[in-house]
């Protein structure tokens, strides 16, 4: 999920503390949030937090883990939000950000951990509940996504582990009788070298916990931190190699049903007529419950509520939605890419218009996207009149919280999420409209339920990625050098039913083709706003496309798809003027040594220029994007029509690497990601997906995957994220290398469209 363009930034600012509120409309069930910070600001025993302000950044000294009056928070004394000190030393860290695969619950408590100044083999782990502290320290918003992760968290972390240092230190200079400057801190004790004594940090935390917290505390050198820079083994990877590993699927609690849904086959249908009683009638069914939408059914295990439920015949209702087809949606695009309204997001120059010169144009077609979590949708709620429990693989902390409070009536405190580990995230589990059914499933049944979505149901029932549809123009100068470019851009929101549609009470003329119309997505021209390219005249413009297909945030958002056609488009241009793709995106990057660099140690790696085999081909791609910069080279064979990758070459300067390994793996499980999304897409008939199960919905196998080397650049520059970046110039890659190899211009995905497929 992508949440950096500055109008965003400050539309979360400006709306604090937010709670869910649900769209009850024809195309939704999906949560959207709601500016009522009354709710989430009731001050209650286990949620007021003590926080002192430290450099901009809010250190808070009071959280709702562990529970109080628990054995563990006996054994436990709390430093900060983020740390405690066990009696035997070892250090209890939490974790603020859903693990799904991208290393973060390693990389961020080691980032704490080097501060303070223990072993790895002496941390302890505790996923975060809600909680404020646990907030983004700028969008003051609990989540997981857009790559924000270490972006947002790495100086907080270090503030909290050299605060907790020094804390212990002056805990330890009491008892010792020393001054705090004579100590030094050293794996997990604090040593006083001139007398040759030392002190563990378990025997001194409880006194620590009654200091103050230092309110600047002072950060080790660079080249004291023992860890941060360097691989080190990832602290999930046991459980998910022995299975004893607890994603959300996997959840037992005592006295637990399980539940199984069926929801109409197109957006806004409802049930219309079924037999409760024949299903109930099914071996192990213990309760029908009509949603919205859908008929879930709950029973002993899941295959008997799964059983119970395809063998039920049910008749849906009408809705609007049920004869869309990809057929009328694609004219649909097509008539808005002419007739607009548009918002301009960037005029530069005379735009792309009133220059001399050679004029190209081409239109690009990026199709809808499923997010095909390899784990669906799945949650464990259990829901009393005095609290709510719920076990959920989720990214939307926040959100998840402030809809079970709706969905429920019930105060903060009463109100527990366990997070657990996610089989995938990719912006979908930000939402929380599966968290919704099993609320509501285990309000009706009066015992904890857990709901598991079918593949089928996961599939059809996304909030797919967007469907965008392009047009890109240039004026090239006399040496194929472009001068102007123009781009045009229809799209739905991204981020919909993540935050409220913004609004824009100083402008009033939505008819304006200059003014944005009152919902637009300034995600669906990132990338684009952000280009490095230095072309004199820039006119980059948006109309908002209102779907009735449910969309949201997917992995490397607008980023993606349009690094695919600007991308593509420099490799046209090089071709319309003879020229080397990487001597034009050189020549447009000039002056820009840090993108030189990155795009340059591609090239190099790749061998970029060198002969290849007959039906060998190149590809290049550049891109900034999450806050760092990317290049890759993509080197495939070519039969016919059938693709052979070779290899992937990515040259990656996110500022600084924080763990090399985690960073090459988020880097080349994105590469795959990417090459996937060339070949899979969804489609609509009769108002419902054609895809439903990987049979349709066929990502990149095994043994299609190309070699793959990713080569880093530290820079120094502020750090960047490294979970989306990694996919975002691949789609080009390819395709470029594709068009070198057979002279045919891939411009709408997926390649299958053309005949293409990987092999």
């Amino acid at each position: 999920m992508s949440l950096s363009a500055s109008r965003f930034k400050h539309k979360i600012a400006e709306i604090g503390e937010i709670v869910a509120k649900e769209i009850d409309g024809v195309e939704d069930g999906f949560a959207a949030l709601d500016p009522s910070a009354a709710l989430l600001s009731r001050a209650t025993r286990r949620t007021v937090l003590k926080a002192i302000a430290m450099s901009g950044v809010s250190l808070a000294i009071g959280a709702t883990l562990p529970a109080d009056g628990s054995a563990e928070a006996a054994d436990e004394s709390r430093l900060n939000a983020w740390v405690g000190i066990r009696a035997d030393g070892k250090a209890v860290i939490v974790v603020s950000q859903t693990e799904m695969g991208q290393g973060i619950s390693t990389t961020l408590p080691v980032v704490l951990a080097d501060e303070l100044g223990i072993l790895l083999q002496d941390i302890v782990l505790r996923d975060a509940s809600f909680d404020p502290a646990y907030r983004h320290p700028q969008y003051n918003w609990m989540f997981t996504g857009n790559s924000e992760s270490i972006q947002a968290f790495y100086d907080l972390m270090r503030r909290m582990g050299a605060a907790a240092r020094e804390m212990l230190v002056a805990a330890a200079a009491q008892r010792l009788k020393v001054k705090p400057e004579e100590l030094s801190v050293d794996a997990g004790k604090i040593r006083h070298a001139p007398s040759g004594r030392s002190i563990g940090f378990g025997a001194v935390a409880a006194a620590a916990a009654r200091l103050p917290v230092p309110g600047a505390p002072k950060l080790k050198a660079q080249s004291k931190l023992a860890f941060v820079g360097r691989p080190v083994p990832r602290f999930d990877l046991p459980a998910k190699t022995d299975g004893s590993a607890k994603f959300g699927i996997d959840v037992a609690v005592p006295g637990m049903l399980s539940a199984a849904l069926k929801r109409s086959p197109w957006p806004g249908g409802k049930p219309s007529q079924y037999s409760a009683e024949t299903i109930k009638a099914q071996p192990g069914v213990v309760a029908v419950v009509e949603l919205p939408d859908g008929i879930a059914v709950v029973a002993q295990t899941y295959w008997q509520a799964r059983k119970a439920l395809d063998s039920a015949k049910i008749t849906w209702g009408a809705a609007e939605t049920k004869d869309l087809a990809s057929s009328t949606i694609a004219d649909d695009y097509r008539h808005r890419l002419e007739q607009g309204p548009f918002y301009v997001h960037l005029q530069k120059g005379d735009g792309d218009a009133g220059t001399a010169g050679k004029r190209m144009e081409a239109v690009y077609e990026i199709p809808f996207q499923a997010h095909a979590t390899m784990e669906p949708m799945n949650c464990t709620a259990s829901v009393t009149d005095h609290s709510c429990e719920i076990w959920v693989p989720t990214q939307g902390m926040e959100l998840t919280h402030g809809l079970a409070m709706r969905e429920t009536g019930l105060q903060p405190e009463q109100i527990k999420i366990h997070r657990t580990l996610a089989g995938g995230g990719f912006g979908r589990r930000l939402l929380a409209d599966f968290v919704k059914q099993a609320i509501q499933i285990s309000k009706r049944v009066g015992v904890p339920t857990k709901l598991v979505w079918s593949r089928e149901e996961d599939m059809t029932h996304d909030a797919y990625r967007p469907a965008m549809l392009h047009r890109i123009s240039a004026v090239l100068d006399g040496t194929g050098k472009p001068r102007a470019i123009g781009h045009r851009v229809v799209s739905p929101s991204h981020l919909l039913y993540v935050f409220p549609r913004p609004t824009f009470p100083d402008l009033k003329d939505w008819s304006s083709p200059i003014a944005p119309p009152p919902q637009y997505d300034s995600m669906a021209v990132e990338g684009l706003i952000s280009a490095l390219y230095d072309i004199p005249n820039q006119r980059i413009e948006q109309h908002y496309y209102d779907s009735k297909i449910p969309v949201s945030v997917w992995r490397t958002t607008g980023h993606g798809p349009n690094n695919f056609v600007l991308e593509s488009f420099i490799d046209e241009l090089a071709a319309a003027a003879a020229r080397d793709p990487l001597e034009l995106r050189r020549e447009l990057l000039r002056g820009n040594n840090r993108a030189l660099k990155v795009l340059d140690l591609a090239a190099q790696k790749a061998g970029w220029g060198q002969p290849l085999p007959p039906g060998h081909a190149r590809g290049l791609a550049f891109a900034n994007a999450f806050g760092g910069l990317i290049a890759q080279v993509a080197e495939i064979e070519i039969r016919g029509k059938d693709i052979k990758l070779e290899r992937i070459v990515s040259a990656v300067d996110p500022g600084r690497v924080l763990d090399p390994g985690i960073a090459e793996s988020n880097i080349a499980g994105g590469i795959v990601w990417g090459i996937s999304a060339l070949r899979t897409q969804i489609t609509f008939k009769n108002g419902s997906p054609e895809q439903s199960n990987f049979d349709s919905f066929d990502p990149l196998h095994l043994w299609e995957t190309p070699r793959m080397e990713v080569h880093f650049i530290e820079s120094g520059e502020k750090l960047g994220g490294m979970g989306e970046i990694g996919p975002v110039p691949t789609s080009a890659a390819v395709c470029n290398a594709i068009a070198a190899a057979t002279g045919e211009r891939i411009r709408s995905l997926p390649i299958t469209a053309a005949g293409f497929n990987f092999v």
